[in-house]
């Protein structure tokens, strides 16, 4: 089998694809930055080593005497800075496939992102027009496009996946942050809440799932060149995901009255809202350290509220999984609902959140 590094390897994506390779036969080489924590890599059996993409020198050592690359490091986070973005998920990604090109590599995948399609996508395929909004999505376009041109000219043979949403046991970010605010709303007896009905679809996809495409990509000959979606087979609306989200916290959702597109309210008051959440989000994390205690739990989860999150619920965000499934592949968690309930039995067991 063929030794595989696998960038980004302690986060949430990476550590399930160290697992997926390592389980798959190959060796697997865990890379990440000198802070990361990689002790449990090295008990799945992969070999942790440093990759950071702002020093050409360790990505040349991790990379050197691979057979294949998965570029799964980037920085997700949309409070970042423009600039910090594209340091990483732009000029990260092309550094990281120069010298995959320079060391000789055989195969080398990027993680892109459904984010660059924009707001509104019914659908979407993979060669529909796009237009990313959040600087976090334009620096992954960037990235995705600059490489792309990189592959062109270069002799390592490219392909490029576009998850949705991720989920899953181990996320800290996403949907978890949303679970973990409404868990501290029922902490505090707060066990309503009020949104408007239905509102638009959106996909996921679960981890498991994104590392076992990942896998099934690289292990094909006829996938080189390609680009493919990652999203399950069930889009639900954002009303009903919120409500999912909510219950799993023992907080009721009220439909009220009012359709979903009055929260795009928050656009036209972007600069007070962004004012109210930078003192708000301190607040939260503060009465998440006390919830903790008060439950003895671990620190995994934390609530937040991204503006930008709130944006991403506001529209249609559904893609065409068509192009991957008709190689063949199958998803394990084709619906986010049941695979929301498994993620949460997880939380609950790693002590992230209170038993029912």
């Amino acid at each position: 089998m063929s030794t595989v590094l696998i960038t980004g390897a302690g986060g949430f994506l990476g550590t399930q694809l160290v697992r997926e390779f390592v389980d798959g036969g190959h060796t697997v080489r865990a890379g990440d930055l000198e802070a990361a924590s990689l002790a449990r890599h090295a008990e799945m059996g992969a070999q942790p080593v440093l990759f950071d993409v702002a020093r050409r020198d360790t990505m040349e050592l991790a990379t050197e005497g691979c057979d294949m690359v998965v570029h799964a490091a980037g920085l997700f986070d949309l409070t970042a800075s423009s600039d910090a973005l594209f340091a990483v998920n732009d000029q990260g990604a092309r550094a990281a496939y120069e010298v995959a090109a320079e060391k000789g590599v055989g195969r080398f995948l990027l993680v892109s992102s459904t984010g660059i399609y924009g707001k509104g996508g019914l659908d979407a395929g993979e060669d529909q027009p796009k237009g990313p909004i959040s600087e976090y999505d334009k620096s992954k376009w960037a990235g995705e496009q600059n490489v792309v041109r990189l592959a062109e000219q270069r002799s390592v043979p490219l392909t490029v996946i576009r998850p949705t949403l991720i989920y899953g046991p181990g996320s800290r970010y996403g949907l978890a942050c949303w679970l973990a605010l409404f868990a501290l709303r029922a902490h505090h007896n707060l066990k309503v809440a009020p949104i408007a009905k239905g509102g638009p679809m959106g996909h996921h996809v679960h981890v498991n799932d994104v590392a076992r495409a990942t896998r099934f990509l690289l292990e094909r000959e006829d996938t080189v060149g390609g680009t493919y979606n990652i999203a399950d087979d069930t889009p639900i609306t954002a009303g009903e995901l919120v409500r999912i989200i909510a219950g799993s916290a023992g907080v009721r959702v009220l439909n009220q009255g009012l359709p979903w597109w009055c929260g795009r309210i928050i656009h036209l008051i972007r600069p007070l809202a962004a004012w109210y959440l930078r003192r708000e989000n301190p607040r939260l994390a503060h009465l998440w350290s006390r919830y903790l205690e008060d439950n003895n739990l671990v620190q995994g989860l934390s609530p937040r509220i991204d503006l930008d999150w709130v944006g991403y619920l506001l529209d249609d965000h559904t893609y065409d999984n068509g192009r991957l499934k008709s190689l063949g592949f199958h998803f394990e968690h084709p619906d986010v609902r049941a695979g929301l309930a498994e993620t949460l039995a997880w939380y609950r067991r790693e002590r992230w959140l209170p038993e029912a």
